[in-house]
């Protein structure tokens, strides 16, 4: 009964220790997920800090049949939309916007 009690609590310390390891472990994703970091852009009238945070909402692409930089040729241009909102700590404070990237996919 002693060694069983013993080897019963061995093991329970043993499953608690692997958990305790395989919660982090599963938690952790990929790093680029398309949200990013706040930054602190600068201090707001009211005295608090006026932070930046921005994530892409999609990204395609669109054949272009004619382009400034390559005029009278088909081919793609890739697009990339990203959220921006920047917001007060301590107020009502905040602006947001969408803007759109944008990439000439002109073979060469």
């Amino acid at each position: 009964m002693k060694k069983t009690k013993k080897l019963l609590a061995l093991v329970l310390a043993m499953v608690m220790a692997f958990a305790m390891l395989a919660i982090p472990a599963a938690a952790h994703g990929d790093e680029d997920e398309g949200i990013m970091p706040l930054y602190v852009v600068g201090k707001c009238s009211c005295g608090g800090t006026i932070t930046s945070t921005s994530r892409v909402l999609r990204t395609y692409s669109s054949t272009v049949y004619s382009c400034p930089a390559h005029p009278g040729h088909t081919h793609t241009h890739s697009y990339t939309e990203v959220y921006h909102l920047t917001s007060c700590d301590s107020c009502t404070y905040s602006t947001e916007r969408t803007s759109t990237d944008e990439s000439c996919n002109f073979p060469l």
